[in-house]
């Protein structure tokens, strides 16, 4: 049900069980973004190859899996990258599961269609609620650190939504508020997604500074987010409107990618009826953290780097004050994620790179499943330093299918939650 495409052949090759460091980095020569190789080639990354107990398409709930036959062929793009009824060529009133669930390799928009199936991903577990901590790293370790929590209703793409009254055409609608340090805390950004194509995203600021929200431009959604090395449309891979890009699909082969686990993340219903992780999820630990480590201090050391087929995607912003130039994201067409994000300048030359490590998570029937970005970070290689995001972990419990008032997401509303 899923793209089917011949995979470029790497020279090289690895098998789980497979450390690949200094020593043997030529092995993973053709499985990896050029800056992502330069760090096991420098001695900085050590990758640990292992290989999935589970299997890919299990994971998605049962109404995504009735949309892998009824959806296909149901919808299609519309001349501004609108998603329309394939039959009528209007937009529909709602849509259940991913829009593009069988995509032809020659299809001229393929890359635009993955990036819309990579939103309404994160639309199928519901509303969600994610406490996460910002941990600045340089060369000599750890810097300081931040403590946030992202909430996003989502309003299109599972059953829930079809409750939700929404006379403005809302996609989502999106807060991040920052809770530590206390010079930081409270300052907050709120998104409108729109579903039309044509009609930009509303964002807003609040500063505790002055107790006000003000509007944002689209351009400040490549800012530096708080003074860290990702911008607002960083998150995920990449967060923005599909239609803020013109998207190139460049080829597909087999990369490495980072996962959480190869084991599925366990997820239970708290009593409020949400279904959350546990204390028990395994926890990211970093070179700074781990006695004896020669490598990079912001090196993730227990990660689990899993081969997998991925297309190079090349981006290009529409929006000339942008800040960021060519930029290659390597997706994964079976989970519709990005794994890595290589950013270019406006000049044209390498800046940073990206990385981004989904989790697989299961309910202990077995009967909801759903995938999750489990691990985010940015290394600032010309600045020689990194934003780690500690997604879920032992310390921050996620939530999914949260109860969430919509009031929040007004202007009002907004304002009060900040405070």
């Amino acid at each position: 049900c899923l793209i089917v495409a011949s995979l470029h052949v790497a020279a090289a090759d690895v098998s789980p069980g497979d450390v690949i460091d200094k020593t043997n980095w030529e092995k993973a020569k053709d499985l990896l973004p050029e800056p992502v190789l330069e760090w096991v080639k420098k001695g900085e990354f050590i990758l640990n190859v292992h290989g999935l107990k589970y299997r890919v398409l299990d994971f998605f709930p049962p109404y995504q899996l009735e949309a892998f036959e009824t959806n296909v062929g149901k919808y299609e793009l519309d001349p501004d990258g609108g998603i329309v009824d394939a039959e009528t060529g209007e937009a529909p009133e709602h849509i259940i599961g991913l829009p593009f669930p069988v995509i032809a390799e020659d299809d001229p928009r393929l890359a635009e269609k993955l990036m819309q199936n990579n939103h309404y991903m994160q639309y199928m577990p519901g509303h969600l609620r994610f406490p996460f901590q910002g941990i600045w790293l340089n060369r000599s370790g750890y810097l300081r650190e931040t403590e946030s929590v992202l909430i996003q209703m989502a309003l299109d793409g599972y059953p829930g939504a079809l409750e939700i009254k929404n006379p403005g055409n809302i996609e989502k609608y999106v807060i991040m508020a920052l809770k530590k340090p206390y010079d930081l805390a409270g300052s907050s950004i709120m998104t409108w997604r729109y579903r039309d194509p044509k009609k930009e995203d509303n964002s807003f600021a609040y500063s505790p500074m002055i107790r006000r929200v003000r509007r944002m431009s689209a351009a400040n959604r490549s800012d530096a987010l708080m003074g860290s090395d990702l911008a607002v449309d960083d998150a995920n891979g990449y967060d923005g409107k599909v239609t803020a890009f013109t998207w190139k699909i460049l080829r597909k082969q087999e990369a490495l990618l980072p996962v959480l686990d190869v084991e599925p993340v366990r997820i239970v219903k708290n009593d409020r009826g949400e279904w959350v992780t546990t204390k028990d999820i395994k926890p990211i630990i970093y070179g700074y953290q781990k006695e004896g480590w020669q490598g990079a201090q912001w090196a993730p050391t227990n990660l689990c780097w899993v081969k997998r087929p991925v297309y190079i995607i090349e981006m290009n912003a529409k929006d000339r004050y942008y800040n960021y130039g060519k930029t290659y994201l390597w997706f994964e067409p079976e989970i519709y994620g990005a794994a890595y994000k290589v950013i270019h300048d406006k000049a044209g030359d390498y800046w940073k790179t990206m990385f981004i490590g989904s989790a697989a998570c299961e309910n202990e029937d077995k009967s909801l499943r759903f995938y999750t970005v489990a691990v985010q970070q940015m290394i600032d290689d010309r600045g020689d330093r990194s934003t780690v995001i500690e997604d879920c972990s032992p310390r921050n419990i996620w939530a999914y299918f949260a109860e969430m008032d919509i009031n929040y997401f007004s202007l009002g509303g907004f304002q009060k939650f900040c405070k």
